[in-house]
This record gives C-alpha cells, sequence and structure tokens, in this order.
C-alpha cells in the first residue's frame, strides 16, 4: 500500500513530462508536417504550375530564408515578453500561410506562401526551447530536449501516409488545406490550455514539482529570471561556437539524406520494401535520441556523449561511400546506426547550450543558433552537388566529404568539457540567497 501510494505520489510530481512535452512535441510534429508537404506536391506542382526543375529547388529552399527572420526575435520574445503568447500568435500564422499555400494558382503567389510559412514558423523552435529551459532543470534537459528531438522520426514516419492518403483522395490543394488547419484547430487549444511560462504560473502543477523545479535551477546557478539581449547572443563567442557546431551538424545530416535515396532502391526494388525499410532508421534513431539524452543526463558527460556520437556518425558517413547496392542487409545497418547518429547527440547539445550560453545572451543565442545552423541545411544540397558532379556523379566524395563535416563537429565539442566544469564550479556562488527566498516566497508550502 505504501509502495503504492509513493508510485502515485510520484506520478503526480512528474507533470512537467506528460503535461508540457507531449504538447511541445505535438506542436512541432505537425510544424514539421507543414514544413516538408511540399516534396509530396511538387510532383503535382510540376504539373500544374509547369515548374522547372531549378523552380522547385527554389519552392523548397525558400522556406529556409523566412524561418532564418524571426529565429533572434523569436527567442528574444519568448524570454522577455511570453512564449505562451508568442507561439500562439505564430501558430495563427502558420496556419494561415500553409492553407494559402493551397490557394495559390502562379509561381510567385506559391514562393511568397511558402517564404512566410517559414516566417512564422522560425519563431517557434527557439520559444519551445524557451519553454523546456523554463520548466526543466540542466539535470534533466539532455532527455527533455531529446524527447522533443523525437518531432523528426516521428513526423518523418507520419508525413508520408498522412500525405498520401489525402492526395489519393483530393489533390495537392486540399493537402496544404487540411494540414495547415491542424495547428490553429488542435494545436492552437492544446497549447492555450496546457502551456505556461512558467511553473509559477501553472495551477495545476503541486507546489512540490513547482518547488523541486525552481529549487533545482537556483542550485544549479541559474537565475529564474532571464532579461536577454540580442546584442548580447550577437557578441557572444561561445554562441557563435555553437551555432558553427550546429550548421556543421545541420550539413552532416544532409550527407545521410543524399545518400540514403540514391541506393535504397538498388537494394529494395519494389515501393512496398523501400517504403517499410525506409522506417527503421526513423524508428532507430527515437530510441537513440531518448537513450542518450537519458544517459547524459544520469552519468553526466554531456561532452563525452556528443563526441562518441558525431565520432560515429563521421566514420559510418565515409564508410557508406564503399557500400554497394548489392550489400543491402550491410547498406540496412549503415542506415540505421547512420540514422540514429546523425541526431542522437541532440539532447545533450541544447542541454549544454543552456547552461553555457550566458544569461544574457539566452534566449536570442538559441533562435541565432537554430537559425543560422539550419542554413547548413540549405547550402549542403549545392555542395553536395557539385562535389557529385566533380566526381562523375557518385556519390563517394559527397560522402567523404560530409563524413569529415560530422568529424569537425566532433573535435570542436571537446573544449566545451571544461566550460563545462567550470560552470558547474561556479553554480552555487551563483544561488544566492536572495534566489532562494524568492523561490519559496512565490511558491508557499
Amino acid at each position: 500500500m505504501i509502495q503504492r501510494m509513493s508510485s502515485a505520489r510520484n506520478l503526480s510530481e512528474m507533470k512537467r513530462w506528460t503535461y508540457i512535452l507531449p504538447v511541445i512535441v505535438f506542436i512541432y510534429v505537425i510544424c514539421y508536417i507543414d514544413r516538408t508537404n511540399i516534396s509530396f506536391a511538387l510532383p503535382h506542382l510540376k504539373t500544374d504550375m509547369h515548374l522547372s526543375g531549378a523552380q522547385e529547388g527554389l519552392a523548397s529552399g525558400v522556406f529556409f530564408w523566412g524561418y532564418l527572420l524571426l529565429q533572434i526575435p523569436g527567442g528574444y520574445l519568448a524570454e522577455r515578453w511570453s512564449a505562451k503568447r508568442w507561439v500562439a500568435i505564430l501558430m495563427v500564422l502558420w496556419s494561415v500561410a500553409a492553407i494559402a499555400s493551397g490557394l495559390t494558382h502562379t509561381f510567385g503567389e506559391l514562393l511568397l506562401a511558402r517564404f512566410l510559412l517559414g516566417v512564422a514558423e522560425g519563431g517557434v523552435q527557439p520559444a519551445l526551447m524557451t519553454t523546456i529551459r523554463s520548466w526543466f532543470p540542466f539535470s534533466e534537459r539532455s532527455r527533455a530536449f531529446a524527447i522533443f528531438k523525437l518531432y523528426t522520426p516521428i513526423a518523418a514516419i507520419v508525413a508520408a501516409p498522412f500525405s498520401g492518403i489525402i492526395l489519393t483522395f483530393a489533390d495537392w490543394r486540399w493537402m496544404f488545406i487540411i494540414q495547415g488547419s491542424a495547428p490553429l484547430i488542435v494545436g492552437l487549444i492544446a497549447w492555450l490550455a496546457v502551456i505556461r511560462d512558467t511553473p509559477a504560473k501553472a495551477g495545476w502543477l503541486s507546489a512540490n514539482e513547482r518547488n523541486y523545479i525552481e529549487n533545482s535551477r537556483i542550485e544549479e546557478g541559474e537565475p529564474l529570471k532571464h532579461r536577454g539581449t540580442i546584442k548580447a547572443a550577437l557578441t557572444s563567442r561561445i554562441v557563435w561556437h555553437f551555432t558553427l557546431i550546429y550548421t556543421l551538424t545541420q550539413m552532416g545530416l544532409l550527407g545521410l539524406t543524399l545518400w540514403m535515396p540514391s541506393v535504397l532502391k538498388q537494394a529494395f526494388h519494389t515501393d512496398m520494401q523501400v517504403g517499410l525499410v525506409a522506417m527503421l532508421p526513423q524508428v532507430a534513431a527515437g530510441f537513440a535520441i531518448i537513450l542518450v539524452g537519458r544517459s547524459a543526463d544520469r552519468r553526466g558527460g554531456h561532452v563525452a556523449h556528443m563526441s562518441a556520437v558525431l565520432g560515429a556518425g563521421a566514420v559510418i558517413l565515409a564508410a557508406a561511400s564503399l557500400i554497394s547496392g548489392q550489400q543491402k542487409w550491410l547498406l540496412l545497418g549503415a542506415m540505421i546506426l547512420g540514422t540514429a547518429a546523425s541526431i542522437a547527440w541532440y539532447g545533450p547539445f541544447w542541454a549544454t547550450v543552456t547552461k553555457l550560453t550566458p544569461v544574457a545572451a539566452a534566449g536570442a543565442g538559441m533562435g541565432l543558433i537554430n537559425g543560422v545552423g539550419n542554413l547548413g541545411s540549405f547550402f549542403g544540397p549545392y555542395i553536395g552537388g557539385w562535389l557529385s558532379d566533380l566526381s562523375g556523379g557518385g556519390y563517394a566524395l559527397t560522402q567523404v566529404f560530409f563524413g569529415a563535416v560530422f568529424a569537425v563537429a566532433a573535435l570542436l565539442v571537446l573544449p566545451l568539457r571544461k566550460k563545462l566544469r567550470e560552470a558547474a564550479d561556479l553554480a552555487r556562488v551563483d544561488a544566492t540567497p536572495a534566489e532562494a527566498e524568492q523561490a519559496s516566497a512565490s511558491n508557499p508550502a
């Protein structure tokens, strides 16, 4: 009986995991689907709008230029004003832009709709990350950010059948309209009902859990209220260090994207086989994200976890150039390991960002890292295509290059070990009695 009561009490004090994170993941799964669904529409757009290959590429890539615009302001406003209100506004705007994509009739209208979709979505991720930082102490953030990153494999598994069903019974216009309506109808309701900017504002949270979250953050030397500035983010060396690492990892991730489709069809000949096999790396990636994030929180060594995973990604990407389509099981194993390695570093990385980024640069800094880093996904295809042309159409040189990119990222992670140790040593000094008293006063027992 005592054990059951203890278990029930523990579950009641874990609402930060069962309330906050599911809503955040759901929001960004929808976001990711709206971002990538144009790949399913392009064959139809090519026919209806008579698009050239260059126009197809521009229609896909213009999103990322819009996506960059609100990254820094998005993190700043979420921190200084309200993540809850800011994301709610952006969800309405992104829904309107996504629906508008289905109402376009010219290439120019399509570009404008996709650009505005990128602008609206660009402010969402740094705001969600700011929310995670407010709700989870550093000792839990690798797991929290790892769970957030599950949006990638979930969206990859869900997007194809979701889009395929709509395109089977309707057309690309309805696909944009239906998928664009989801955040406004479902996501916005869930967001407003559950999310609060801080634990102190959540009436559904127990006093014990609220005290645990805020006291843990204070003990770790982190102030409960941040007053960051955009200038501090732009002038912070550590923020630019993180930005370089993130840019390289996004380019390295593209190495897998370029390689896998070209050989999957050779190894597994039917569309049904390719579809089923393509799900396995995503499932493995989901497990890897959680396991690495959990291990980093429980054992420490965030830098060791990141460098090991990035190093493994480097080896797998470079070695992939030696695998032919006839070695299908070896190919499948490399795909599974490579996909897992390409994103499993995410939890420890963003936990480290929230720990080492100066308080004055926190919100805007996360936006800068994510925004500029994602340009790696934009420039990567051009570099990969140039290297493929240079090598006569093959992917060997491309894979070696992207493997080297991951290796450089792994090396850039190593200097962070010393900085994390220094931050841990300063944590007790930063946790001032005044802040501890403030947390107790705002959360009476």
